[in-house]
């Protein structure tokens, strides 16, 4: 250990070597079912299948009168056609009335078809006196008229297993009746945070200390990216005490992070503490800013170790342990970010090759066009560069830097 200390990270691990390491190591939870009502941003267990027809009946798409549109023929303004009205459907009733020619039935949008009609005319397109309905528009069969299973037929497949599910998929699953659903079980995570310079908001500011960010920030990732947070602490730098926390979080979490104590200072324990009592599978990562990301086994327990840096350990949960959360939910989609294409608007140089190099940038509209400002490259302790930003760009390995108005791809912050 003091010799690491002494010379650093004797090998980086690229970023995508290292999600193919941890992910062979990651099994997706069991299934638990849950009420409809209490599902948003849950992830689907299972392959829903439509039992229905959605519409499950012919239905009106306009307030007016259904008709057969054999009546309407040659209708207009100058030459109206009369119709007699018959009867009434409101939205929510059905109607035994059995429609025929040369009749109409006054109906609502969402009320079923009579039998025997075949179009619903407008309401505006008509005139009414003593019963008798005045047609001034020809219409051709199946006008306004939403037909069975026009949305969803039944039998088809609606949404597919590892879906997160969001306000629109509850109104669909609602739609075809269901009251429960199966998903799978949230990650069970526990956040610490290391450093005897570490105070908790309210306790009163003294020289060489400040106040903990990184338990409350990567706690507020771990619920956005759907984990749950079963404990969240602060640690000092004490050897001992470290390994026993973690101990005790390998007993009741699927996933153990840390920010503070990776790197290769002479309180940095955690490397130490994790070869003794599990397994580290990479340490060193090459990524800026976040090189330091420890990844590692405690029996069967993720353990992520992350800068104590708050920017880095921002970039690297994003990168690396939020991603984890979502493998070991089986979303079909890992990164849950929104990415846009924009140009960039100056020069960006990058400070050493071999590196993905994570650039805050500002999303601004300038002139007719979205642009990325950068705002910052390096500082990884500087907070306000995330509150500032609007997502970031990644600058591949191999990249020297980007030139202005290059097209680039830039990943939104979570929300």
């Amino acid at each position: 250990m003091e010799k690491l200390r002494k010379i650093g990270f004797s090998k980086l691990t690229s970023v995508s070597e290292a999600l193919e390491i941890l992910f062979s190591h990651i099994k997706i939870n069991p299934i638990e079912e849950v009420e409809i009502n209490s599902s948003l941003n849950r992830v689907l267990a299972v392959d829903i299948m439509s039992g229905m027809d959605i519409p499950p009946f012919d239905r009106s798409a306009m307030d007016g009168y259904a008709i057969q549109a054999e009546d309407s023929f040659g209708a207009s303004t100058k030459n109206p056609k009369e119709i007699k009205l018959v009867g009434t459907i409101e939205i929510g009733e059905s109607s035994f009335l059995k429609l025929k020619k040369g009749e109409g039935i006054r109906i609502s949008t969402g009320a079923p078809i009579p039998v025997g009609a075949d179009s619903v005319v407008k309401i505006e397109d008509t005139e009414i006196e003593n019963n008798l309905i005045s047609l001034y528009i020809s219409l051709p069969p199946g006008k306004n008229v939403s037909k069975k299973g026009e949305d969803i037929n039944k039998g088809t497949q609606v949404l597919n297993k590892g879906t997160e599910l969001k306000a629109e998929h509850i109104a669909l699953l609602t739609s075809l009746g269901f009251k429960s659903i199966k998903v799978v079980t949230k990650p069970k995570v526990s956040v610490f945070s290391s450093g005897d310079e570490l105070l908790e908001p309210g306790d009163i500011l003294i020289p060489g200390k400040i106040y903990n960010s990184n338990t409350p920030m990567i706690s507020a990732l771990v619920h956005l990216y759907g984990g749950e947070v079963i404990r969240g602490e602060t640690v000092k730098d004490d050897l001992n005490y470290i390994k026993k926390k973690l101990i005790e979080a390998a007993e009741d979490s699927q996933i153990i992070i840390f920010t503070g104590g990776t790197s290769v200072g002479t309180k940095d324990y955690l490397p130490e503490v994790i070869k003794e009592s599990g397994v580290i599978l990479t340490h060193g990562i090459a990524q800026r800013p976040g090189a330091p990301v420890l990844t590692g086994l405690l029996n069967e327990s993720l353990v992520f170790c992350l800068p104590g840096t708050p920017v880095a350990a921002y970039v690297s949960f994003l990168k690396m342990a939020g991603v984890a959360i979502r493998g070991i939910m089986g979303c079909s989609l890992l990164d849950p970010r929104s990415e846009i294409i924009v140009e960039i608007s100056r020069d960006v140089p990058v400070s050493g090759l071999g590196y993905l190099h994570h650039l805050r940038v500002d999303i601004k509209k300038s002139e007719d066009k979205l642009v990325a400002i950068p705002v910052k490259l390096k500082g990884s302790g500087v907070i306000s560069s995330l509150t500032k930003s609007d997502g970031i760009v990644e600058i591949p390995p191999h990249q020297e830097g980007l030139k202005k108005g290059e097209k680039v791809i830039v990943k939104l912050f979570p929300r």
